[in-house]
């Protein structure tokens, strides 16, 4: 198989973690919310006296009406916190009424942290409830991806996404394939079966049919075990396909040996054409 270069540089936008399904109604399960902030304000008396006092910084972004600036403050001290005290910080913030300014804080501070020590918020991230933990985890390994998606992956798997169906890790590996999918279709290829192996493959398959698809079309029909998961990802790669070049693929789905996954290409195809 052929190594594929593509480099487009992405951004991790708040749109992409809204289609992820990140949004903050956080309930801090494992400590009750008046504790914890209780607990974080012990913490913060405990800091040596200086001029600065991030509780009361916070208390004047809270009643800050100039948008951006309140965006600009709000990221300063979630950096300068996530330096000090992160976990403190993260208590302080799940005490907050709900809100926007509430899921902010707690954003930036986890992408804050994730960017000084990932292996630690993840491990702090462990010790809550099972719902707030799935987001915290995605908020964490997607700051991760935006320089290394592989350890990412890696994070993300470590700490229980391989478990459920959060999304983190489809989501994940799709980031990479946007950038390199030669290189995120190897190294999921070469991981152990389970249950998200070929759910993988699909995803970053589809991702490559947009500008490649006959490289695509030969990882799903080479590489993918037969089942439901192949079959999806064959339509979708012949979807995009047949956009691009209808009669090459229909050329690839003449190639199919007879059998379930042909009749429903063709159906595919014949569907398409009316």
């Amino acid at each position: 198989m052929k190594s594929h270069r593509y480099g487009s540089p992405w951004p991790l936008t708040l749109s992409l973690l809204a289609a992820f399904g990140l949004h903050f109604a956080f309930r801090h399960e494992s400590h009750g919310s008046a504790r914890s902030l209780q607990n974080a304000t012990r913490t913060q008396r405990e800091r040596p006296k200086t001029a600065f006092d991030p509780q009361e910084e916070l208390a004047q972004i809270c009643v800050d009406e100039d948008i951006v600036r309140r965006e600009t403050r709000l990221r300063a001290l979630a950096e300068s916190e996530a330096e000090v005290k992160p976990e403190a910080a993260l208590e302080i913030a799940f005490g907050l009424p709900p809100g926007e300014i509430r899921d902010a804080f707690i954003r930036e501070l986890c992408q804050a942290w994730a960017r000084k020590d990932a292996g630690k918020a993840l491990a702090w991230s462990d010790t809550l409830g099972e719902s707030v933990r799935a987001r915290i985890r995605a908020l964490i390994c997607m700051e991760v991806a935006v320089s290394d998606s592989r350890r990412a992956l890696e994070l993300a798997i470590e700490h229980g996404s391989d478990q459920g169906r959060d999304g983190l890790l489809e989501n994940l590996a799709v980031l990479w394939a946007d950038r390199e999918p030669a290189a995120a279709f190897d190294w999921v290829k070469d991981q152990a079966e389970s249950g998200w192996h070929d759910r993988l493959l699909a995803r970053v398959a589809f991702v490559l049919s947009k500008s490649d698809p006959r490289s695509a079309a030969c990882w799903v029909a080479e590489d993918m075990a037969p089942g439901p998961v192949q079959t999806e990802a064959v339509i979708s790669v012949l979807n995009q396909w047949r956009l691009s070049d209808p009669i090459e693929a229909a050329a690839w789905v003449e190639s199919f040996p007879a059998g379930q996954l042909r009749e429903r290409a063709l159906s595919e195809l014949a569907g398409a054409s009316k």
